[in-house]
């Protein structure tokens, strides 16, 4: 190849990798720009669960919910916003102890939180996770203002029905000393 061929592959290729590097900092910064207005209303709806937390780039904001690895989550993607709580413990047996638990309270949770959940085990995987989602166009800014108040509304909904029932259960994992869940 020559010098020219060459060079004109670097340089579509560097232009190539710039046009991804624009398109990921705009995406950070929409993400950064809707945190910081739904941290705003969550503080303005007197929501103290994600007080301590700072905005990010991220498609997703954690607060903790007092059992290790397993967080609260909100996410904003293109097209939902979701609220979930994330079983993710370093022990796949025990994200999968406590998503039974849970699971075993279902229709009583369900009944509590005023809609059908979406119950995700992922046998196949380590984690679980509880979640319920509604369609929403994340990239336009119009939506915004309900993405917001559905989110704030339904963390809010997802704390109040789940906070007792992990405490409970964090007992439970704490007092095991061999390990073992059954």
């Amino acid at each position: 190849m020559t010098c020219a061929i060459i060079a004109r592959i670097r340089s579509k290729n560097e232009s190539e990798e710039k046009a991804v590097q624009n398109t990921q900092k705009k995406r950070h910064k929409l993400r950064l720009n809707f945190w910081e207005a739904v941290l705003e209303q969550l503080r303005l709806d007197g929501v103290t669960l994600y007080q301590n937390i700072n905005p990010a780039k991220d498609h997703w904001l954690s607060a903790g919910s007092g059992m290790r690895s397993c967080p609260y989550q909100m996410i904003f993607s293109r097209d939902e916003a979701r609220v979930e709580i994330s079983l993710q413990r370093s022990e796949t047996a025990e994200n999968k102890w406590l998503f039974d638990q849970l699971f075993g309270e279902k229709e009583q949770i369900e009944q509590e939180f005023g809609a059908e959940i979406d119950w995700r085990r992922m046998d196949d995987k380590k984690a679980s996770r509880i979640v319920y989602a509604q369609p929403f166009d994340g990239f336009n800014r119009e939506d915004w203002p309900e993405m917001i108040a559905w989110l704030s509304n339904h963390i809010r909904k997802l704390e109040a029905v789940f906070s007792e029932r992990l405490t409970r259960l964090n007992r439970q994992v704490r007092v095991q000393d061999d390990g073992s869940l059954e």
